[in-house]
């Protein structure tokens, strides 16, 4: 599964898997981009990890040296705060959009 998220200017693309809850994190390549901006703001290793709350899948993406970016939802209803997030699921990954930010995230 891919998780992209947008924030002020940034983009991120991860990649998670789309089974089973995670128990642990599992290192992935993440992207944060300001996409506004046409910046990469990070790209590198993070940490990913994936839980169940009720119908709703929460992700939590860790890299080095900044705090977490937590994302919620199922289907095409999808938060990160206060923000509406447009997510996409990949066979390895996913990419999170908000604001003027992405986060994509690969195993």
């Amino acid at each position: 599964m891919q998780i992209t998220r947008t924030l002020a200017g940034t983009a991120v693309v991860l990649a998670l898997s789309t089974t089973a809850s995670l128990a642990a994190s599992e290192t992935a390549e993440c992207k944060l981009t300001n996409v506004s901006a046409d910046t990469v703001l990070y790209e590198g290793t993070c940490q990913v990890s994936q839980e169940q709350s009720g119908s709703n899948t929460i992700y939590s993406v860790s890299m080095p040296g900044a705090e977490s970016f937590m994302f919620a939802g199922s289907g095409d209803q999808w938060m990160h705060g206060s923000d509406k997030v447009q997510f996409t699921d990949l066979p390895n990954g996913g990419i999170f959009k908000w604001g003027d930010f992405a986060l994509a995230v690969a195993e």
